[in-house]
C-alpha cells in the first residue's frame, strides 16, 4: 500500500509541479522585481503564524487518528480548540501590534498598514483551516483526495494568476497596485481551496466533534507529542526562511526579488519531498520495527536517483528557462538558485529522514539537527550576505542543508544500529519493486 500511494502522489506531483510553475511565472510577471520580494516576504509571514499557532497539531493529527491512541472525535475537538485558542490569540497581538507601531518588524516597508496585517491574518485563517483538513484525510491515507484536490488548486491557481496577467497586462500599474491584485488572487485561490477541502470532508470521513476532552490527560497528552516536533518545525522553518528577512536587512528590494525567486523554485522542487513524506507517516506509523525500516530505506534509495535527477536537469535548463519565463529581468537570479540546487537535494532527503525519525517517536533528532542548521544558516548569513549579496545567501543556505542532512544520517545509523550505511543507490530489487509498482498503476488506470 505504502508503494502504491507514494508512485500515486508522484506522479500527481508532475502535472502539480507543472501548473505550480506557470501560476508561479505569471503572479511574478505581475508582481515584477520591485515587488516580487515584498511578497515573498508577505508570504513567509503568513507561513510562519501557521507555524507558530498551529502547536504543530497537522502531525499529531495524522498520528494519533492513524495510530488510534486516540478517538478521532476527541482529534476534532481539540484541533477545533487549538485552532480558535489560537486564532483569537494571533489576531489581537496583530491589533496589538498596530496600535504600538510595532508591525515595519513583520512586514515589509509600505506593507504594513491595518489592511495589510488584516489581509496576512486572512490568508493565515485559510491556510490553518486547509492544513488541518489535509491531515485527517492524510491519516486516513485517502491520498487519492488529497492528490486530486492538490491538482484541482493548481489549476484553480493556473486560471486565477493567467486571467488576472492578462487583464491588467496593458495597464501601466504601482507596485503597490500589483501587490494588492497577487493578494486578492491569492486569497481567492485559498477560499475556494477551503470550500473544497470542508466540502469533500463533510461528504466522506467526517466525524462529530467532542470537546469532551480530559484537559490533564488526552489534551496534554495531544499538545506533548505535538511540542517537540513543533519545536523542530519552527526552527526548520527559520533554516528555509531566515534568509529572506536577513537579505532583506542587507540588501535592496529588487535583490530581495531576485533571491525569493530562487528559493521558491526551489521550494517547488522540495514541495515533492514533503509530499512523498506526508505518505509515507501514517504508513510508518502503522508498521512493525522491522518492517518500518525496509520501507524506508527502499524509499529514500529511490528518492535519492530521482532528486538527484530532477536538480541536475534544473541546473542544466535553468540558465534558459528562467529568464525565457519569468523575463529578461530575473536574469540575476540564475546563479543563487544554481548554488540552491545541492542544498535542495540534500534537504529532500532529510525531509524523509525526518518522517522516519517522526515515526519512530524521536523528534528530539531532528530538534538536534534543525537547531545545529539554523545556528549555521545564521553565522554564514551574516558573514556571506554583506560581502557576497544574494549568492553569499545561496552558499550559506547551501551549507546549513547539507549539515542537517549529516546530522540525521548519522543520527538515523545510530537509532538503527547501522541497519544499512545505503539510503542512497537502489538495489536490483528496489528498481524491480518500483518497476512493478508503475505497472500495476498503469493496468489499473487502462481499466479505468
Amino acid at each position: 500500500m505504502l508503494g502504491k500511494n507514494l508512485v500515486a502522489s508522484v506522479f500527481t506531483q508532475v502535472p502539480v509541479f507543472i501548473l505550480g510553475v506557470i501560476s508561479g511565472v505569471y503572479s511574478t510577471r505581475i508582481l515584477g522585481d520591485d515587488a516580487k520580494g515584498a511578497f515573498s516576504l508577505f508570504q513567509a509571514n503568513a507561513h510562519l503564524f501557521v507555524l507558530v499557532f498551529s502547536l504543530g497539531i497537522r502531525t499529531g493529527i495524522v498520528y494519533f487518528i492513524s495510530s488510534k491512541k486516540i478517538s478521532e472525535g476527541l482529534v476534532s475537538g481539540m484541533s477545533i480548540f487549538i485552532f480558535i485558542i489560537s486564532s483569537l490569540v494571533l489576531i489581537l497581538l496583530l491589533l496589538l501590534s498596530h496600535i504600538l507601531n510595532l508591525t515595519s518588524f513583520i512586514l515589509p516597508e509600505g506593507y504594513n498598514s491595518l489592511f495589510y496585517l488584516m489581509t496576512l491574518f486572512l490568508m493565515y485563517l485559510l491556510s490553518f483551516i486547509n492544513s488541518i483538513m489535509a491531515s485527517f484525510f492524510q491519516a486516513h491515507s485517502s491520498f487519492k483526495v488529497i492528490n486530486t484536490l492538490s491538482l484541482v488548486n493548481s489549476v484553480m491557481n493556473v486560471v486565477i494568476f493567467t486571467v488576472l496577467f492578462f487583464t491588467i497586462e496593458s495597464q501601466s500599474l504601482d507596485a503597490i497596485t500589483r501587490f494588492n491584485y497577487i493578494i486578492y488572487a491569492t486569497l481567492l485561490a485559498l477560499f475556494l481551496n477551503t470550500l473544497l477541502w470542508l466540502l469533500i470532508y463533510k461528504k466522506t470521513i467526517y466525524t462529530k466533534p467532542d470537546f469532551k476532552f480530559n484537559t490533564n490527560d488526552q489534551l496534554k497528552k495531544f499538545i506533548s507529542y505535538n511540542t517537540s516536533i513543533y519545536i523542530g518545525m519552527f526552527i526548520n522553518f527559520f533554516n528555509y526562511r531566515l534568509d529572506l528577512w536577513i537579505v532583506n536587512h542587507f540588501l535592496s528590494d529588487k535583490d530581495l526579488s531576485y533571491y525569493s525567486l530562487a528559493a521558491n523554485i526551489n521550494q517547488i522542487i522540495l514541495y515533492i519531498a514533503v509530499t512523498i513524506g506526508s505518505v509515507m507517516l501514517p504508513n510508518l506509523s502503522s508498521r512493525s520495527e522491522e518492517e518500518r525500516l525496509s520501507a524506508f530505506v527502499r524509499v529514500s534509495r529511490i528518492c535519492f536517483v530521482f532528486f538527484s535527477g530532477l536538480c541536475l536537469v534544473a541546473y542544466l535548463v535553468c540558465g534558459f528557462v528562467i529568464p525565457f519565463m519569468y523575463g529578461s529581468a530575473f536574469e540575476s537570479t540564475i546563479i543563487p538558485f544554481r548554488i540552491l540546487l545541492p542544498g535542495i537535494l540534500f534537504s529532500s532527503i532529510t525531509q524523509l529522514f525526518s518522517i522516519f525519525i517522526v515515526s519512530i517517536n524521536k523528534n528530539k533528532f531532528n530538534i538536534l539537527a534543525c537547531a545545529a542548521g539554523l545556528v549555521i544558516t545564521v553565522i554564514l548569513d551574516v558573514i556571506l550576505i554583506p560581502a557576497y549579496g544574494i549568492n553569499g545567501a545561496a552558499i550559506a543556505t547551501t551549507f546549513s542543508y547539507f549539515a542537517i542532512f549529516v546530522i540525521t544520517y548519522i543520527l538515523i545509523l545510530n537509532e538503527t544500529n547501522r541497519y544499512t550505511f545505503n539510503f542512497f543507490f537502489p538495489l536490483v530489487t528496489d528498481v524491480k519493486i518500483l518497476l512493478n509498482l508503475m505497472v500495476t498503476k498503469r493496468n489499473i488506470n487502462n481499466t479505468n
